[in-house]
């Protein structure tokens, strides 16, 4: 008997011991709610955010009383996170309440939000006079009255150090900063220390790297002058010049850490150029253009000066090109290029076969970040072949135009604008066969719709206008056309407006496009664009706003490189006619504007 009591002993402390040994390999779980925290919304998210028991669900501890620990540290984060937000008086507690599993709750009595009472701004010796600059409240951003949040008093602080900065105290730091809490008036006062250093203005610029770029190039492109007032928005805009031009791998230019005793503070620019040749590679296909693939040769460093040159080469089943460009920087004044160009290009259409060879130079010159304007003279001979009819041109052209480009990204844009407007005159009196006079205005706009602009509305838009001389008198070549991949997608290459006889493009005086479409970057590397076009071609020399546009819509997939996205779209006229083809289909590197 005694031995049978024995063994079932033994046997239970068994049990409970494997019990024990199951929870510790599975854990203790459990749920969270929160309470009280309905009506602060801001709050509410923060604490989640902030909660080792929301993040660590899939982990729970091994016993009830690892939860409450785990649930004390909590605790303490969501005071933290409260005060963060004004929420002085904020009080938390938790409870454990039975379930299956368990229920963790988290009860809050947020209490209100403490409001800022005076702001003081002080230099670090504590004398409140000694910043002689004017702080505008407004680009301070922190106000009596505004909720004590944490994060307005160090963007405050921040804004503070910043315009001086940019008002001759290139030094400028912040000091230790004081907030007082007065928890019977549920307020804050503040008070920022500042370090002001001392005023100064440009002085001499050290460049160093790149030593295969001349350094005259360098300093060209930096928008001071020795002797100013020092700004750091002109070190800033200097740095996005220098990275900009492509000749420098990385780029950087910093305020050195004293001013003279003159009052003139160095810069210091270190650079590091990039490799000067490039080659590259790309294909194409459409079912209206076929398949095409294209080369390019790059030198960004010609003659030691940053001189620029590129040959391209292109062969498809629409056209076999060989082109190159040279350009000359800061051709007579800063911020100046000069471009001599030339090319052989081949053309093979259905509305005509043509061969030509161009040359030609322009001036193009920097207004601003975003605005350029070019103007130049081009000079082409030419053997266009149309209904069997082979005709020669000379045209002598004088182009002008400007380009304001506001966009973030080359091939893959969200956020800003592209507007570019070009007039051409071709004079006989210049040497040219016929004289005309061409227009074209092109803008497009893109909106990131949400913060990760991974959705993206773009927009587009295109008017051209050709006065001076009949369609049929213009050579093939420039007249306007409509359809394919860069503009209507979803008709054939040059196949919108006047067709002839067998159904072949016409090309026409005047030009109308639009168009818009979704890019939404749906997972990862991959997205899907719903899009809509537009466009019709004119016999007149202005659209004829009475004419319907022929419409298309479809779909496209992106996939997205770091060299900018793969292209693939599929569309459909919305109203075709009886020799449009049902569909086309395209595919290419960037997006399709």
């Amino acid at each position: 008997m005694r031995l049978a009591v024995l063994l079932l002993i033994a046997l239970l402390a068994l049990g409970r011991t494997a019990g024990a040994q199951e929870q510790a390999a599975t854990g203790f779980p459990y749920t969270v709610r929160f309470d009280g925290l309905d009506d602060t919304r801001e709050l509410s998210a923060l604490v989640r955010d902030s909660s080792a028991l929301v993040s660590k669900l899939d982990d729970p501890p091994p016993s009830r009383a690892g939860l409450r620990r785990r649930a004390a540290d909590d605790l303490a984060r969501f005071e933290t996170a409260a005060r963060s937000l004004g929420y002085y008086d904020a009080e938390f507690r938790s409870d454990v309440e039975p379930g299956d599993p368990p229920v963790l709750v988290v009860t809050a009595a947020p209490g209100p939000v403490y409001a800022v009472s005076e702001i003081e701004i002080r230099s670090v010796d504590d004398r409140s006079a000694a910043i002689g600059v004017e702080l505008p409240r407004r680009r301070i951003g922190l106000q009596p009255g505004a909720p004590a949040r944490a994060a307005d008093v160090l963007s405050a602080e921040a804004a503070i150090v910043r315009i001086l900065q940019e008002q001759a105290y290139p030094l400028a730091e912040a000091g230790e900063r004081s907030v007082l809490i007065d928890r019977d008036a549920k307020t804050m006062r503040v008070t920022f220390r500042i370090d002001a250093g001392p005023a100064a203005r440009f002085g001499p610029v050290a460049v160093s790297g790149a030593d295969e770029v001349d350094a005259d190039y360098a300093l060209r492109r930096l928008p001071w002058r020795y002797g100013e007032t020092a700004d750091i928005r002109k070190v800033e805009r200097g740095r996005r010049l220098l990275t900009a031009t492509g000749v420098y791998e990385t780029v950087g230019v910093r305020f050195a850490d004293a001013v003279g005793p003159d009052g003139l503070i160095p810069v210091e620019v270190t650079l590091t150029q990039r490799k000067p040749r490039s080659i590259g590679a790309g294909v194409s296909a459409s079912t209206s253009e076929g398949a095409g693939v294209s080369a390019f040769w790059t030198h960004r460093n010609l003659f030691g000066g940053a001189e620029r040159l590129d040959v391209n080469g292109r062969v498809s089943e629409v056209e076999t090109s060989l082109t190159s460009e040279l350009r000359l920087p800061d051709m007579i004044s800063n911020n100046q290029d000069f471009i001599l160009g030339g090319g052989l290009i081949e053309e093979r259409t259905d509305g005509y076969d043509s061969r030509k060879v161009t040359v030609g130079g322009r001036f193009e010159r920097r207004i601003s970040d975003v605005l350029s304007v070019d103007f130049g003279a081009t000079l082409e001979r030419s053997r266009i072949e149309e209904d069997s009819i082979e005709t020669q041109y000379t045209l002598v052209g004088l182009p002008v135009g400007f380009t304001v480009d506001t966009s973030d990204d080359l091939l893959n844009p969200t956020e800003g604008g592209r507007t570019r407007v070009r007039f051409t005159p071709y004079l006989e009196t210049l040497g040219s066969s016929i004289s005309f006079y061409s227009m074209t205005a092109r803008h497009s706009q893109y909106v990131a719709l949400d913060s990760n602009r991974d959705v993206v509305l773009a927009g587009r838009a295109a008017v051209g206008s050709i006065v001076g001389a009949s369609t049929g008198n213009l050579p093939a070549d420039k007249r306007l056309y409509s359809g394919g991949g860069g503009s209507v997608r979803g008709y054939g290459l040059q196949k919108i407006g006047p067709l002839d006889a067998g159904g072949d493009p016409i090309g026409g005086s005047a030009l109308l496009e639009v168009g818009a479409e979704l890019r939404w970057r749906v997972f990862g590397d991959f997205g899907i664009v719903p899009f809509i076009d537009g466009g019709q071609v004119y016999d007149t020399e202005r659209p004829d706003l009475g004419q319907e546009l022929q419409w298309a819509a479809g779909l496209g997939l992106r996939y997205y490189t770091p060299i900018g996205p793969v292209r693939a779209d599929f569309a459909v006229p919305l109203n075709p006619r009886k020799s449009d083809d049902r569909y086309q289909v395209y595919f290419s590197l960037g997006q399709a504007f």
